[in-house]
């Protein structure tokens, strides 16, 4: 199977981030005490319960905002980010209030000057970090690769067509020396492979492509200056991106994506709590085997995990060589059942909770599926960059067995577009419409 590891990449939360939004709610908590603005008379009975809901409220609107990626987003944007979130928190305590038939403990005027001073400290705040940050933010050299053709004329080639800044450095590679790239880029971190062979050695472009594009870099073709009259602009010899490395979240976003598993997840077991403890008795008393089905399955960057199931099968069937077919004899009668409705798959809230799944994300495949197909469909593995999903867009599209390459290749085609225009509202969405598709998609379930 291709090297897994070669997924590897590095955590991208970032400890700033984290920071900041603490000390949003820092500055929170002291203009809560240094400017009240609940009525004095009730002033110890409300105080504490408005704080609570204050800091979560907060907290949650810079996340989703992202008033903290000080390092990714510009003084202009975060202004404007900082302003909406104070003021979506305010209409919220407002409405808050209003509910619970609490307005009238709100002084006016005491909560406008409580507004302004939070929104000003935060945008001091916001200002000082990124000021900071940019003063001891580590200068990095980045590592990129050139692959060509043409190893005799090194000095005649454009770095500054590819290198991303002044501190970037380049290894160049021969087109026949692929094994040592990878093992190069493996060892080094590249973030990118630029191609750039000569006009009439195209038709060796796409083996390369292929060869190269089930690992994690980026890659981009860098085309033949033959193709361009000589007074072309320059930004039309820029490369071209021809594969794009997934998504990768900051600290706010795997925070509300982290955030959204947990909370989720425990609120769907909640709910189903007493199915789940009635299933899970009737598996037991009908052959006194285990309850659940522990299957070795591939997560996030190819790490093996055991994925939870039901067992809906004979105790042993999964030793025999065979997929499960209608009327299967091996499948239990409760099997029967819970396969139909796909309960069996939710013991997986555990392994969410455990952090090896996420509610949402390219389902794992069984270790012999990822061989299979790794080699026959190119970036298949690019779905491992992220963490395997209780359901995803592939399954609110498409249910049942996927059994020949057509099917796959739709799948990993929704899997790549759900990564690469991840939100957490895509989230929630694709959980609001999967009970819709198990209801139009039952009959497909065995």
């Amino acid at each position: 199977m291709t090297n897994m590891e070669s997924l590897q990449q590095s955590n991208s939360t970032s400890f700033h981030v984290l920071a900041l939004n603490l000390i949003y709610v820092l500055i929170l908590v002291i203009c809560h005490f240094a400017f009240p603005y609940i009525h004095e008379l009730v002033f110890s009975f409300f105080n504490g319960l408005f704080l609570i809901v204050s800091i979560l409220l907060f907290y949650y609107l810079n996340t989703i905002l992202r008033t903290s990626s000080v390092s990714l987003i510009s003084y202009s944007s975060l202004f404007f980010r900082i302003i909406i979130s104070t003021f979506l928190f305010s209409l919220l305590i407002i409405f808050i209030s209003f509910i619970s038939n609490t307005t009238e403990i709100i002084q006016r005027a005491a909560f406008l000057r409580f507004f302004l001073y939070l929104l000003s400290f935060s945008l001091t705040a916001m200002i000082l970090t990124k000021y900071l940050y940019s003063l001891i933010k580590p200068k990095v050299k980045s590592t990129v690769i050139l692959l060509t053709d043409n190893r005799t004329n090194e000095s005649d080639i454009d770095r500054s067509s590819f290198a991303v800044n002044s501190k970037t450095d380049i290894k160049i590679f021969g087109v026949d020396e692929i094994g040592a790239l990878i093992d190069f880029a493996d060892t080094h971190g590249v973030e990118g492979v630029y191609i750039s062979v000569d006009a009439q050695n195209l038709n060796t472009l796409n083996d390369l492509v292929k060869d190269l594009s089930i690992y994690a870099f980026d890659l981009y073709w860098i085309m033949p200056k033959s193709f361009f009259a000589r007074s072309a602009k320059s930004h039309r010899l820029k490369p071209i991106l021809l594969n794009g490395s997934p998504v990768s979240l900051d600290s706010n976003q795997y925070f509300l994506k982290r955030s959204l598993d947990v909370i989720g997840s425990m609120f769907i077991l909640f709910l189903v709590l007493p199915l789940f403890i009635l299933v899970a008795c009737i598996i037991k008393m009908s052959d006194s085997g285990p309850i659940f089905y522990r299957q070795l399955r591939h997560g996030q960057y190819g790490k093996e995990f055991y994925m939870l199931k039901f067992r809906s099968m004979l105790v042993g069937s999964d030793y025999l060589d065979q997929q499960v077919t209608h009327d299967d004899p091996r499948v239990t009668l409760i099997g029967k059942i819970i396969r139909k409705t796909s309960f069996d798959e939710v013991p997986q809230l555990i392994n969410v909770l455990r952090g090896q799944m996420s509610l949402v994300g390219p389902r794992p495949h069984v270790l012999a599926d990822t061989d299979k197909y790794s080699k026959k469909i190119i970036r298949f593995l690019s779905r491992h960059q992220v963490k395997p999903g209780l359901t995803g867009l592939a399954q609110i599209r498409t249910r049942g067995k996927t059994d020949n390459l057509e099917l796959m290749q739709e799948k990993l085609d929704s899997d790549l577009e759900y990564i690469n225009q991840w939100s957490i509202y895509l989230d929630i969405k694709i959980i609001l419409n999967t009970p819709l598709s198990l209801w139009k998609n039952r009959n497909t379930n065995i």
